[in-house]
């Protein structure tokens, strides 16, 4: 596959994920804000936790949906369809089993429910009715998804963000007229099962008509070899899945037992505006993934090494901004939401943008580790990493509170995956001491600190009354966070790459209008 097709490929992605997911941002929203008017915190809260409770269930899908895709990077390239039908055929029996595994866990769970719980919600529906939907809804793509993994793997994943989203809207547009009319959250819940129904149901038959052969897979399966070293990948996926899971999927559950369901109603809806964006950044961002996979298995190291330094260097561009006008612009935004009484403290806000930063920045690493299939290396670290942000999470949430929980998931990130995985792709896919990619990180971070200062002055001296004047505010920091993050790197071969990349680009879409 060349350059062009790659490219072609990657703002396809890009382009139609990020449209998709600005758009279910702004109805997101909309739907928070009605969603909160009408039902409360407490929902808010009982929602943030069992969809963490369900990320944490996850982890025994034990990466293998990661480890298949790898392994489809190179008949795909090669078209070799009979090796693709095995590996289908074996997604579809690994998946089917894990989501059973999945929906039993999930049952066995539920007896224990009321214990990580700190005080009792006043809600009128039965919790453990709540659970079963939230549980249902998890456990159904499991059973449909190793058709759409093909999509994903062939760098196609635009058609799966596409249709994903058209459903998404949907749903959220139905689920706001019945809870308007209605305040059932029940109904509400019930059409959030069926949309992720439905829309599996599509994606799968959609499948079938890109690729004709998965109708029928044959009774061939992939050799007892292959199998092993698939599963070599499996049992160190395993560990980095259940690290991301303890990472990402904890913080909610220690905030409800340690601190209530009030205050984790709080946070979560600071937690939606980082979702939302974390999900557009990795829209644009995870584009690249499938190309990077296609890149490092038919062209040569030194072609990886340079596309890795520029996806580096446009990660940092974009976790600039975003982290800058995050800080500066979170508790104006709240306010003018939601009020005053919704507002967490700057400590709080600091932490949480601290950690979206630091689990960005890694994302270089982290694509070019996966991509290139080196899953085994360090594979206990994770464990160490779950087990630092426990313990110091749960030990600071009682002295410092809400902002200690996150603190502890950022010193566990800082102390493992950031220096493990650039660690991993400098030394087994480039051949070279990682010494230069921790001083490209640690120069970006002063640069970014750099940046920080002028656009903090320009929010003390503009304030947001309302949103017009945050929108103007938004703006002039996003220009001047991003000028003043050009000017200071202009002369970096990182710099030149990106703007000739752009300036292509810009190109090719003005050739064709």
């Amino acid at each position: 596959m060349n350059d062009k097709t790659r490219t072609d490929n990657v703002v396809r992605n890009m382009g139609v994920g990020t449209f998709f997911q600005i758009l279910s941002l702004v109805l997101g929203f909309v739907s928070r804000t009605i969603f909160i008017h009408i039902l409360g915190s407490e929902y808010l809260g009982l929602n943030s936790l069992f969809t963490n409770i369900l990320t944490i269930l996850s982890f025994a899908e034990l990466g293998i949906g990661n480890a298949i895709i790898f392994s489809m990077y190179k008949p795909l390239a090669t078209k070799d369809t009979n090796k693709l039908k095995k590996l289908i055929k074996f997604y579809k029996k690994t998946y089917t089993t894990i989501g059973l595994i999945i929906l039993g866990i999930g049952l066995l769970i539920i007896p224990f429910i009321p214990s990580i719980i700190a005080d009792t919600p006043n809600i009128k529906e039965s919790i453990y009715l709540i659970y079963v939907l939230f549980l249902a809804d998890t456990s159904i793509s499991y059973f449909f998804s190793y058709k759409t993994s093909i999509i994903s793997a062939d760098q196609k994943n635009y058609i799966v963000i596409m249709y994903t989203y058209i459903f998404k809207i949907v749903q959220i547009i139905v689920q706001l007229v019945i809870l308007y009319f209605t305040k059932e959250y029940i109904l509400y819940l019930i059409l959030q099962v069926l949309n992720t129904l439905i829309t599996n149901i599509y994606l799968a038959h959609k499948s079938d008509k890109m690729y004709p052969f998965l109708k029928d897979l044959g009774r061939e399966s992939i050799p007892l070899q292959e199998k092993r070293g698939i599963f070599k990948n499996v049992k160190a996926l395993f560990i980095y899945k259940l690290s991301s899971v303890v990472l990402n999927g904890t913080d909610s559950i220690i905030i409800s037992k340690y601190l209530g369901l009030v205050v984790l109603g709080l946070y979560s809806n600071y937690y939606l505006l980082i979702n939302a964006i974390t999900q557009i950044v990795s829209q644009i961002l995870n584009a690249f993934t499938s190309s990077v996979g296609n890149l490092i298995a038919i062209d040569n190291k030194e072609k990886s090494r340079k596309i890795f330094k520029e996806l580096f260097y446009f990660d940092m561009v974009i976790y600039n901004v975003l982290c800058i006008c995050l800080y500066l612009l979170f508790n104006d935004f709240v306010t003018l939401w939601l009020g005053e009484k919704y507002l967490l403290s700057n400590l709080v806000v600091l932490t949480i943008v601290g950690h979206f930063f630091v689990n960005g920045a890694q994302f270089a690493g982290f694509t070019f580790r996966n991509a290139s299939g080196n899953f085994r290396h360090f594979k206990y670290a994770p464990i160490i990493a779950s087990i630092i942000n426990i313990v110091v999470s749960i030990v600071l949430a009682k002295y410092i509170g809400l902002a200690g929980i996150f603190i502890g998931t950022i010193v566990a990130r800082l102390t493992t995956s950031t220096w493990i995985d650039p660690y991993i792709v400098y030394k087994y896919i480039f051949k070279e001491k990682v010494r230069e990619y921790f001083f490209n990180y640690l120069k970006y971070v002063g640069i970014i600190l750099i940046c920080f200062i002028p656009c903090y002055f320009l929010s003390q001296v503009i304030k947001s009354v309302n949103f017009f004047m945050f929108i103007v505010k938004g703006f002039l920091l996003v220009i001047i966070s991003m000028s003043l993050f050009f000017l200071l790197t202009f002369k970096t071969e990182e710099f030149k790459d990106l703007k000739n990349r752009v300036t292509f680009l810009l190109r090719r879409v003005l050739k064709r209008g």
